[in-house]
């Protein structure tokens, strides 16, 4: 549903109105919303607080005012800098831990935190955080840490609801415990693993784990807006960040290499129109609405080393040693852990099938600018696509094993239009983390390549006109 008047769209953008049918995915709880159906931070922060206190996982105390100025302070760091070497970013690190962790922490002196960043996320970074050798923990507290400061463009609503999910899939040992929350991240469990490689995510062992892993995700309740508006509406807040911001001003160059389909130039009012476009084509979509993932790249799928911490990942196919515990990590039988659940919400689920095949195509693991390198030859096939389907139906239960191909091959058609819609989505969030990201990572000509792959793979809109059959 368009937010924005339908005479002029580019003029509702301008002026980025509220309405009430623009909710972000927010917890559906009473006294969300003010009297002008707009969400209510304080109440919805404070709820938020309430409901994330389970088991005694999340420290009461939030930490606020100390801590506002985290992300400024890193957004002056230089990528090589050694953490332990900047002493406003200890202290406050120092106060964050004792706070939320209590015991050794509180005691621990400065010279004996350590402080390392880890490779991590695109719009957030990582470090962990650890005690040294000479001073232990004194209770049950953890001896290391990872503290997660937040740099992408969502509102603190949506960030406020990731919060909630990451609580619910720690409370159901589906990801890392979650010791407390501040104003631009969080501290959370941290769990010796390394996330997968771009080339792992296709080898059919590491692919029928995720399929299997994806197929609980899209099972999952969780309190949240079930309204498959989430793409859209970020994308147009998005949109409103953009255009106020000194590259929001100018002209986006696309690469010559995809002249054959997309302009040589557009700016936000032509991306506004696409957005119009894809919004409308969206709508006709009849893929089921499920809890989604929305962000299912490599790096946000760990590959447990030794000990799983907090995880248990049951599954109706796998046979798990030692009842629900995680098995030490075996090559032959990889047990998965899906992280970073920042950008998820209810959506169509084709788009996390989609937004997850691309990412076959796109490596980050380069170490030279811009950081990335796509190869659009490593898209899966079809044949490829269909072994994941079985996988993922075979999983999530309900499909005869004589119907399981005929269902997959379905699912091809349901995915496909929404290649599109993902290299959309990424395409506009690289553009405007120019502006808000100090990570180390090429976003402008990420963001001008993938909005260059949507023209490209456009047509592939036209399916939603097709009726896709989808049960």
């Amino acid at each position: 549903m368009n937010k924005c008047s339908d005479n002029s769209h580019w003029e509702a953008l301008v002026s980025c109105p509220h309405s009430s049918t623009a909710l972000p995915p927010l917890l559906l709880l009473p006294g969300l919303y003010c009297f002008d159906f707009q969400p209510n931070p304080m109440i919805l922060r404070e709820i938020a607080w309430k409901q994330m206190t389970p088991k005694g996982n999340i420290g009461m105390s939030i930490a606020e005012g100390h801590f506002r100025g985290m992300k400024e302070l890193l957004s002056t760091m230089e990528p090589e800098t050694d953490a332990n070497d900047v002493k406003e970013l200890k202290q406050r690190t120092h106060m964050l831990c004792a706070r939320f962790l209590g015991g050794a922490w509180k005691t621990v002196p400065l010279d004996q935190l350590r402080i390392s960043r880890i490779k991590g996320g695109m719009s957030n970074m990582l470090f962990l955080c650890r005690l040294s050798e000479a001073h232990r923990p004194i209770r049950n507290e953890p001896d290391k840490v990872l503290l997660r400061v937040y740099f992408n463009p969502e509102t603190e609503s949506h960030l406020v609801a990731e919060s909630v999910i990451f609580t619910l899939l720690s409370e159901r040992h589906l990801g890392p415990k979650l010791y407390g929350i501040f104003s631009g991240g969080r501290l959370e469990e941290y769990i010796p693993s390394r996330p997968l490689t771009c080339r792992e995510i296709a080898l059919p062992a590491m692919s029928s784990k995720i399929a299997k892993r994806l197929s609980k995700v899209h099972q999952l309740e969780v309190p949240i807006w079930k309204e498959p508006d989430y793409i859209c509406d970020a994308l147009q807040r998005w949109l409103c960040q953009l255009m106020n911001t000194p590259t929001g001003q100018n002209s986006f160059l696309l690469p010559s290499r995809y002249s054959q389909w997309a302009p040589a130039q557009l700016t936000c009012k032509d991306i506004a129109r696409e957005l119009d476009h894809l919004r409308t084509m969206i709508s006709k979509s009849k893929s089921p609405v499920t809890f989604c993932h929305n962000d299912l790249q490599e790096g946000n799928i760990l590959l447990p080393k030794a000990s799983s911490g907090n995880i248990r990942l049951p599954s109706l196919c796998d046979e798990a040693p030692g009842g629900l515990s995680l098995a030490a990590f075996n090559p032959a039988d990889p047990r998965l852990v899906l992280i970073d659940f920042e950008y998820a919400s209810y959506n169509y689920r084709g788009f996390d099938f989609a937004n997850h095949f691309v990412e076959y195509s796109i490596d980050y693991d380069i170490l030279d600018h811009p950081h990335y390198k796509i190869n659009p030859e490593n898209f899966p096939e079809e044949e490829q696509l269909v072994e994941f389907f079985v996988n993922y139906l075979r999983e999530f239960g309900g499909t005869p094993e004589c119907q399981l191909y005929k269902k997959a091959e379905e699912l091809v058609k349901e995915t496909l239009p929404f290649v599109p819609v993902s290299h959309f989505f990424w395409g506009v969030w690289g553009l405007l983390q120019v502006e808000l990201s100090p990570v180390g990572f090429g976003f402008a000509e990420y963001g001008r390549d993938r909005i260059g792959l949507y023209f490209q793979h456009r047509h592939l809109l036209d399916l939603f006109n097709v009726d896709q059959n989808v049960q």
